[in-house]
């Protein structure tokens, strides 16, 4: 424990005086007897013996009330300012399409909502790193600017929801990527060190996680044309594709029939191609323990040495000693005025 105004402390040196002169008090005003003998037979009363409540009561009521005004305090966490990190934007699609039902454990859940679960998850693992939140469907939108602080983040995360204007459904992770390539490049331009001196947080790697079901279909900029312009910046970009269980074809072979995954479509194809260029991966998802293995794959991929600044916070307990000496004093106004009360 501490104390935030230690000085209040002074406050009690009356409250010692008032003590120390009840101790050296004769009894004050007094009427003389020539003998005490026959008063000493008589046995004090019960309310004689807690009359000296009252002073008690008082002193250590006022004793409490100086001790919260000097804001006693405990140390509530220890915390670390993190000084460097990554920076990821996590791209969603929100198109119809995302509407899907796909396989949920022992049931089956809409593509939107495993999807935010998983990259909810993602996100809250990687407490150190600036962290975005952009959709689209025919356009991109940035929903949540890169922070550091991931409460928000989390609840845009939930509160993402499908598109549902016809005349704003579609498919452009072109453009989505080529948005999180450049909110990469202003944070890094923003957070980078500024005349010599540094703005608290240094990005080490950028990153980007495209997250899609669909095939580019609207938009003013090619898919490659992002991948391009991440790769121009340093920027990684990994692609995930959320598809149905691919469709299997048999060929024969001279040791007989064998089963085959069917030649990938063409999204994929460009997903793939995407990564590739900027050193990421493409990964396919089906269900959802496959999109999770995916963001746990990147989430183990995308690591860096963390240095933090520790610092401590501190709560406020003045409240109960305030209390109790509101209380105390309450108390012996209570008893001066009814049992205790003295008659001059």
């Amino acid at each position: 424990m501490r104390l935030a105004l230690p000085w209040a402390l002074l406050l009690l040196l009356p409250l010692l005086k008032m003590v120390l002169d009840h101790f050296r008090k004769s009894g004050g005003a007094a009427v003389r007897f020539s003998s005490l003998a026959s008063f000493k037979k008589v046995p004090p009363t019960l309310r004689l013996r807690f009359m000296p409540l009252l002073f008690w009561l008082q002193a250590l009521a006022l004793a409490l009330l100086v001790f919260a005004c000097a804001k006693p305090q405990l140390k509530d966490l220890t915390q670390g300012i993190p000084k460097e990190g990554i920076a990821i934007e996590l791209v969603v699609d929100i198109s119809s399409s995302m509407d899907i039902s796909m396989p949920f454990r022992d049931s089956t859940m809409s593509r939107m909502e495993v999807t935010k679960q998983v990259v909810e998850q993602f996100a809250a693992e990687r407490p150190n790193d600036l962290l975005g939140l952009i959709t689209f469907a025919r356009y991109a939108d940035t929903v949540c600017p890169l922070t550091l602080g991931h409460d928000s983040l989390l609840y845009f995360i939930r509160d993402l929801e499908i598109e549902s204007r016809p005349n704003e459904d579609g498919t452009a992770f072109g453009d989505a990527v080529t948005l999180a390539a450049a909110r990469l490049k202003t944070a890094e331009e923003r957070y980078a060190a500024a005349e010599g001196e540094s703005l608290g947080y240094e990005i080490k790697s950028k990153v980007i996680i495209l997250l899609t079901d669909g095939n580019n279909n609207c938009g003013r900029h090619l898919p490659m044309e992002g991948a391009a312009l991440a790769k121009h910046w340093d920027i990684r970009l990994h692609t995930i594709a959320i598809t149905d269980p691919p469709e299997m074809k048999t060929i024969q072979t001279p040791e007989g029939p064998v089963q085959i995954e069917q030649e990938p479509l063409v999204q994929e194809r460009i997903l793939e191609k995407m990564a590739e260029t900027t050193g990421g991966i493409y990964r396919r998802a089906t269900d959802d323990a496959s999109l999770r293995d995916i963001y746990e794959e990147i989430n183990a991929m995308e690591t860096s040495e963390i240095e933090t600044e520790r610092y401590h916070t501190y709560k406020d307990v003045f409240q109960p000693f305030a209390a109790v000496g509101l209380l105390l004093l309450v108390g012996h106004a209570a008893l001066a005025t009814t049992w205790l009360r003295r008659i001059p």
